[in-house]
């Protein structure tokens, strides 16, 4: 049977996740306990007219939603995917932020609008009007830390091993304390180099990097550690 699998990204994430990866691995056993709840933060669109929506997490979908549809430009096939569902156009999709901010360098005379939560990484808009693309950001939702519940964390305390994928450095720290006096085995997957590095909890058996920094690359690398 393969290792059973801890994911802790926001529900919606975390449940869109652990659909696909039985898709891979039909008989994964899957423990859903969010460490970071979000919330929508109130969103008015800019008075000043803006060419283009930048969006790297569905949590922002709804925001764009309200921008006059304008077209947008997502990190992430999935992100892509839900803002087109909820009607969005979709200019062009980057793996990662870095890739958005080199793809869209140099389009001067465009104007931008990055919307993000309170907890980012990677200075999208002052990087891309440092490079001629002057881009707006606006805070449109928040990345609440959450504990578990006792019911939760018996659950996962009472597991032999755990695979553990880490998505962001933020919830890499937040898990580490969650994960305090597991006595486990743990094999963790982390996303980047930046949440490798965050990780403070339990020593792990094995801790591997994805080789790209993208939900597919990711999906492989937490299968290939399940057996």
């Amino acid at each position: 049977m393969p290792v059973p699998l801890l994911i802790t990204r926001p529900l919606d994430d975390a449940e869109r996740l652990a659909e696909e990866l039985r898709g891979l691995v039909p008989e994964l056993s899957v423990i859903l306990a969010p460490v970071l709840e979000i919330r929508p933060l109130p969103f008015e669109p800019p008075s000043e007219p803006v060419d283009l929506v930048l969006i790297s997490s569905q949590h922002a979908i709804t925001a764009a939603l309200s921008c006059e549809n304008l077209p947008v430009v997502c990190v992430g096939a999935a992100t892509a995917r839900k803002a087109a569902d909820a009607g969005l156009t979709v200019l062009a999709t980057y793996p990662t932020a870095d890739d958005l901010v080199h793809g869209l360098t140099g389009r001067k005379g465009l104007k931008a609008l990055h919307l993000h939560g309170r907890h980012t990484r990677g200075h999208v808009a002052e990087r891309l009007t440092l490079a001629g693309l002057e881009t707006q950001e606006r805070m449109v939702y928040d990345q609440i830390a959450r504990r578990w519940t006792a019911g939760e964390q018996r659950r996962i305390f009472a597991e032999p091993q755990l695979v553990v994928p880490l998505y962001s450095p933020r919830s890499a720290q937040i898990l580490s304390e969650n994960l305090v006096g597991y006595a486990g085995e743990l094999r963790l997957v982390a996303i980047s180099e930046a949440c490798r590095e965050a990780w403070s909890g339990p020593v792990a058996k094995t801790i591997c990097v994805a080789e790209h920094p993208d939900g597919e690359t990711m999906k492989r690398a937490i299968a290939s550690k399940l057996s």
